[in-house]
């Protein structure tokens, strides 16, 4: 008898993970926010700390998968199941919900693959 719901349970299983999408790629570009100080350096600013310890660890748990600056913007790259968690991660940052950055976040459709590192 064990067997016999071993078997269905098992089948019920393998379909849900079939059923789950896999995770996409997401980009996020920040530009100061109307709390930004232009007189004062990033480093000095209320809420930066808060924002790179939560990238910081945004990275560890494997969400970040690249970041850059370019001009006077920023961007990472992170991975999550729906566009809409992508924004739920991204929008809960402190420097977001006061205004230190502005964050824009778009689903990121990769034409060539490969694998970004610093020049050295």
């Amino acid at each position: 008898m064990k067997k016999l719901l071993f078997i269905p349970v098992m089948v019920l299983t393998v379909f849900a993970y079939a059923q789950t999408p896999p995770d996409s790629l997401y980009i996020v570009t920040y530009t100061t926010g109307s709390a930004w100080d232009a007189s004062r350096q990033p480093h000095e600013q209320t809420w930066f700390k808060e924002h790179s310890a939560n990238l910081s660890k945004l990275r560890k748990d494997g969400i970040i998968k690249a970041g850059a600056r370019y001009a006077d913007k920023g961007i990472i790259v992170v991975t999550a199941k729906t566009l809409a968690f992508a924004k739920e991660i991204i929008f809960a940052d402190a420097a977001v919900v006061n205004k230190l950055f502005v964050a824009d976040v778009q689903k990121l459709n990769i034409f060539y693959e490969g694998c970004l590192e610093r020049p050295k």
